[in-house]
């Protein structure tokens, strides 16, 4: 368990189950040598929605897991068999163990790669386009109805143009 502290005093709190995981005050790095900015976008969401959104909490945890794993997780907790590329969780379900946490992320590394490589992406940008959808879906967004999803995707290309990041619902497959 790794814990990086962000510019606004949060923190994310990194599981990762599968290989080491290194980062420094600028970057996470991730197995592949991509790099991503290690505030994950916590700065551009706030921009984005409003200053005082991550006000009650002290930290968020992202858990770096396996296919298994995640399936295992979709099965439980959404009844879905398959494995997925990131799931949230409301609240603290054992991925960290802080208090006022906002909830856990999990992120299987397995599955950002592979879709990253089909879609022609940078894994990075994938990578900071499932935290900032896990984020959004842990402050109340969802997309079980077609005008969910497309204000949930709209906001989620807003926050990543913040960053610099293409949109990520523009991709060419081949």
């Amino acid at each position: 368990v790794d814990t990086i502290t962000l510019s606004n005093n949060k923190r994310v709190i990194l599981i990762n189950e599968n290989s080491p995981l290194f980062y420094d005050k600028k970057y996470i790095y991730l197995s592949s040598g991509d790099k991503i900015e290690s505030d994950l976008g916590i700065n551009e969401i706030e921009l984005e929605l409003g200053p005082d959104l991550f006000e009650d909490f002290s930290s968020v945890s992202i858990g770096l897991v396996s296919k298994k794993t995640i399936q295992g997780l979709n099965q439980t907790y959404r009844e879905k068999g398959a494995p997925t590329n990131v799931l949230a969780f409301e609240g603290d379900v054992g991925l960290g163990e802080e208090l006022n946490s906002l909830g856990d992320i999990a992120i299987c590394p397995e599955i950002l790669r592979e879709e990253a490589l089909e879609q022609s992406k940078d894994e990075s940008h994938h990578f900071a386009h499932l935290f900032i959808h896990g984020i959004l879906h842990l402050i109340g967004y969802n997309h079980e109805k077609t005008f969910e999803a497309e204000e949930m995707e709209k906001l989620e290309i807003r926050i990543l143009n913040r960053l610099g990041i293409a949109d990520p619902y523009q991709i060419d497959l081949i």
